[in-house]
């Protein structure tokens, strides 16, 4: 009996024995694993010379990793970002088609903006919208999304220099005012290419005056895109620029504003586009009130408003270019924040569109004639004015143009009821 005791226990020692060394081989066999994938991350992370030294490199030599860059890396003094939003229920009321009528909820306008100061000079901005078409234009290698990417530099405390993705000076008061918060704009405004590449220099003689001069592209893509299929005759400028002067100043305590910018430039060679533009605003804080004048004449309709309209005498839209042709737009705003957080606004605007000299399908006159109206409130929940809820409705009247080459368009109305958020996201 005490044989098979001594037996069992002799047994049973082996076994813990056995188990633990099994557990002890396990535990080294994992060390040695852990132990080897650590040396290759060590490989990734931080990579020898190519003489195989495990010093590391200088500070200004070949970055030993992407996180090491980063956490070393000094950021910008100034770094702001926000998010702009605007998403409504539209309504919309066609008188000419009862089939158009529709009515949902619609996200106008996602915008993403970066932009702050690098030094105590140097400052920067970008600004792109994420709700439109991605496609990147010939000519300035930049997808239309992109409204502002530049660098402005302080030469000193009147001169400054920015270039890079900018807003073409037109003048006034409607087209400087940001996307969001502009539920219609004047018909003629709405047609410009308004955001290019180029630089200005802008200089401040006094605190309440600039002046400042402006070279861009006028277009961002090639003459095709602007204008529609080229005819023969018409040949490539050497350099489709924009040239503009602008000047801007402010009375009284900004209670008098003004606006107004002049721009020239080649859309094809020897085929100019002249622009002159002007704002006036009267701002008493809760009331303010704007009348804007745009006058546009080019020797190619790159607007497209009126080549847009015609058709081929089959009934086809037409394919080409119209030259010789006018717009005039009026625009005028009343703002009144009649209580803290309640703002009411009544806006009206009158666009014309014309050919002064006869060419191909087009004869001398005019070819379109609009009225817009609009009015709505805003609610302002938040302290911080950044968020604001709105109930807005809009119209557009078109008077009947007796040209047989044209298709007249239909009248609109729509009621839209949202929210508008400047969102500070850093």
């Amino acid at each position: 009996m005490l044989a098979n005791i001594i037996n069992i226990t002799f047994i049973c020692n082996y076994i813990r024995i056995y188990i633990f060394s099994v557990n002890l081989k396990n535990i080294l066999l994992m060390t040695k694993l852990s132990t080897f994938l650590l040396g290759i991350m060590g490989c990734l992370l931080y990579p020898t010379t190519a003489q195989g030294s495990s010093q590391p490199e200088k500070e200004d030599s070949v970055r030993n990793s992407v996180v090491g860059y980063l956490m070393k890396k000094k950021m910008p003094e100034v770094i702001n970002v926000d998010l702009h939003l605007r998403s409504a229920f539209h309504a919309k009321f066609n008188s000419g088609d009862a089939d158009t009528d529709e009515a949902s909820f619609r996200f106008d306008h996602i915008m993403i903006g970066i932009y702050g100061n690098v030094t105590d000079k140097l400052s920067y901005k970008y600004l792109q919208r994420l709700n439109k078409g991605t496609q990147a234009f010939e000519t300035e290698n930049l997808s239309g999304t992109i409204d502002y990417a530049y660098l402005r530099y302080q030469l000193d405390p009147r001169f400054a220099v920015t270039a890079g993705r900018q807003a073409l000076f037109v003048g006034g008061f409607e087209y400087n005012e940001y996307p969001i918060n502009i539920y219609d704009y004047s018909g003629i405004t709405n047609n410009i290419t308004c955001y290019l590449t180029g630089v200005n220099i802008a200089y401040s003689p006094r605190s309440n005056q600039e002046i400042a001069i402006q070279v861009l592209n006028n277009r961002a893509g090639t003459m095709e895109e602007a204008f529609g299929r080229i005819p023969e005759g018409i040949e490539r400028p050497f350099a489709p620029l924009y040239y503009s002067l602008a000047w801007n100043s402010n009375y009284s305590d900004n209670k008098v504003q003004l606006r107004y910018a002049a721009s020239a430039g080649e859309l094809a060679k020897g085929k100019w586009v002249f622009m002159i533009g002007g704002g006036q605003m009267v701002d008493l804080g809760k009331f303010n009130l704007f009348l804007d004048i745009l006058y546009h004449r080019s020797a190619i309709d790159h607007l497209g408003v009126i080549r847009k309209m015609a058709i081929n005498k089959d009934g086809t839209a037409w394919d080409g270019i119209a030259r010789s042709v006018e717009y005039l737009t009026f625009v005028s705003e009343a703002n009144y924040r009649f209580l803290p957080k309640r703002n009411i606004h009544l806006k009206g605007f009158y666009d014309r569109a014309s050919v002064y000299k006869e060419n191909g399908i087009f004869g001398k006159g005019n070819y379109l004639s609009s009225w817009g109206y609009q009015g709505g409130i805003k609610y302002f929940p938040m302290a911080d004015k950044n968020l604001h809820l709105f109930l807005n409705a809009t119209g557009k009247t078109y008077k009947n143009i007796q040209k047989e080459n044209i298709i007249n368009q239909e009248d609109q109305f729509r009621v839209s009821l949202g929210f508008v958020y400047r969102l500070p996201v850093l």
